[in-house]
């Protein structure tokens, strides 16, 4: 992943370090192919070990406002089918509101972008159930069109995806999208420049969170199958082992690249506009 600085005065504004932002994926009770479920009842334990730590949750309402203390952001990436049926009762217990940036081509449709889905299919939320959780306070995000590494795409193809992912959500929930999550992390100064002036003010990435951060290229924490509390502290707190989950977060973040190539060799996961 390509990281630089970018011209704009809205991309180069730092964030507060104090602004912890988690990446998950699934939250199935089952097994899963892949290392991206983190089930119901390990995400449970991980909100009553925020609470014991004095955390807060941000709402990703409010995300031009300044983090207060120790904040922690919950983010979901790919916008799976099944956090509709887990999300609202977590909602309501850790009070909680989630960010879900969903690749809006896939919309009701099975995530063929990810191989994983040859062993066990994984559809994406429809139409219906982003209204329902929209109206439930959820906030949708976009993860661009196709899921498609922003980087190997044209201008013509950049801007379109920009353009239809935001406005087939906006349509959607009749809220203003103004944050995306670069599909595989992948972004660089091209991407960031086309992202401002689509109008997000907001961008996530896979990269862990350092001093650095802009608006534009927000680090995030990922959460995965493999993870436990201890390490979790770990990623959140700078501990002993700090470095090291920093380094495997790189690396899980590099095999996303299999599936990049993979795709771009087979022609897997393009998608046309949602109906």
């Amino acid at each position: 992943m390509v990281s630089s600085e970018p011209d704009s005065d809205n991309e180069t504004r730092q964030i507060s370090t104090t602004y912890k932002t988690l990446a998950f994926h699934k939250i199935l009770p089952r097994f899963t192919y892949g290392s991206t479920n983190y089930s119901p009842k390990r995400f449970g334990r991980l909100m009553e070990s925020f609470f014991d730590r004095s955390y807060r949750f941000a709402n990703p309402a409010e995300l031009d406002s300044p983090p207060e203390g120790k904040t922690i952001l919950i983010t979901f990436d790919d916008g799976y089918q099944h956090l509709a049926d887990y999300l609202p009762p977590l909602m309501e217990k850790y009070y909680f509101v989630p960010l879900i940036f969903i690749p809006t081509g896939c919309i009701g449709a099975s995530n063929r972008w990810d191989y994983s889905n040859l062993f066990m299919d994984d559809p994406h939320l429809d139409r219906s159930t982003i209204k329902k959780l929209s109206s439930l306070g959820v906030i949708f995000g976009s993860h661009g069109h196709s899921h498609t590494a922003f980087t190997h795409l044209s201008e013509r193809e950049l801007t379109e995806e920009l353009r239809v992912s935001k406005q087939t959500i906006e349509d959607i929930t009749g809220r203003e999208v103004a944050a995306i999550s670069y599909p595989f992390g992948r972004y660089n100064n091209r991407v960031l420049e086309a992202v401002n002036q689509t109008g997000y003010r907001h961008g996530f990435t896979m990269s862990f969170p350092t001093e650095g951060d802009t608006l534009l290229t927000q680090g995030r924490i990922g959460i995965y199958g493999y993870d436990t509390l201890f390490t979790i502290n770990q990623k959140l707190s700078g501990g002993r082992l700090y470095q090291l989950e920093r380094w495997k977060a790189r690396f899980a973040n590099r095999l996303a690249g299999g599936t990049i190539l993979l795709n771009r060799l087979t022609g897997r996961g393009k998608s046309t506009p949602a109906k």
